[in-house]
């Protein structure tokens, strides 16, 4: 059974990468064959040790292997409490690889546990990234992946307090 991958949209004034999202279980038994199927290079997981040691405990391997490529990583990591947040920088810091990966015309694949939550942090603050204002970046988010979007205040205040900073990723939007 394949698992439902999504693609996000960019409002690039430039040729960029696409973004795509998704959940544990479409990239987790196979990431190689998860970034294949959508013609994606890069793959940033959101996913703590514990979760992925309870589904799929290759794919911490997986990541760890691909995570050390010198200039450009096929694996960007990021643990992140399921619902939760992490801090400010290292969430700044994923979307900055995220968006230098597009800008390189690379395509990335986020996910989280379902695709929805953490991930939406990541895509939304992407999307303002790209020069989306951030209330339809969370609109036009929910509608490329139903149901998604972020997970209570935790989440919307992090967005909320990155957008500033996101926005600053590419001087040229």
């Amino acid at each position: 059974m394949l698992h439902r991958i999504d693609e996000i949209p960019l409002r690039a004034a430039v040729r960029t990468g696409r973004l795509f999202v998704t959940n544990f279980s479409a990239v987790g038994p196979d990431p190689g064959g998860a970034l294949d199927r959508v013609g994606a290079s890069v793959v940033a997981c959101m996913l703590t040790p514990h979760e992925i040691e309870l589904r799929y405990p290759d794919y911490g391997e997986w990541l760890a292997t691909h995570s050390d490529s010198a200039g450009s990583p096929r694996a960007l990591w990021l643990p992140t409490p399921d619902g939760g947040v992490t801090t400010d920088g290292p969430v700044l810091e994923l979307v900055e690889a995220v968006v230098a990966a597009l800008d390189r015309g690379d395509s990335v694949l986020v996910h989280c546990g379902a695709g929805m939550a953490r991930t939406a942090v990541i895509g939304i603050l992407t999307m303002v990234a790209f020069g989306a204002d951030p209330a339809i970046a969370a609109v036009d988010f929910r509608a490329a992946r139903p149901g998604g979007g972020p997970d209570g205040p935790p989440q919307e205040r992090q967005i909320a307090r990155l957008v500033p900073r996101a926005r600053q990723l590419r001087p040229s939007s």
